[in-house]
């Protein structure tokens, strides 16, 4: 089993910009949004959570590259990915529902 089956890739909004960031953990995401709330001067609003799989394309370094054109500074990008990163979503949660059956 790949350790990256346990990888957590989150996408955090940030209210006032509209950049996203791309990140990843292999604990709680919601300690890992304590901490970047309270080191950032604005609201982050986290939109999602996907697990990272390699031959999915979804691991942070493949979606960083994926998303450059659209990238602003450190693991942040532009809004525009929004729409994509909403369908990434949407397919993650269709998966979930199906495994659940």
């Amino acid at each position: 089993m790949s350790s990256s089956t346990r990888t957590k890739i989150y996408f955090v909004e940030n209210i006032e910009t509209k950049r996203i960031k791309i990140g990843f953990t292999v604990s709680s995401v919601a300690q890992r949004m304590t901490q970047l709330q309270t080191g950032s001067d604005s609201e982050l609003r986290l939109l999602g959570v996907i697990t990272a799989d390699e031959e999915k394309g979804t691991t942070e370094r493949q979606l960083h590259s994926k998303f450059s054109e659209w990238h602003h500074r450190g693991e942040w990008f532009t809004g525009e990915i929004l729409v994509r990163v909403r369908e990434m979503l949407r397919e993650e949660e269709s998966l979930r529902g199906q495994g659940s059956g």
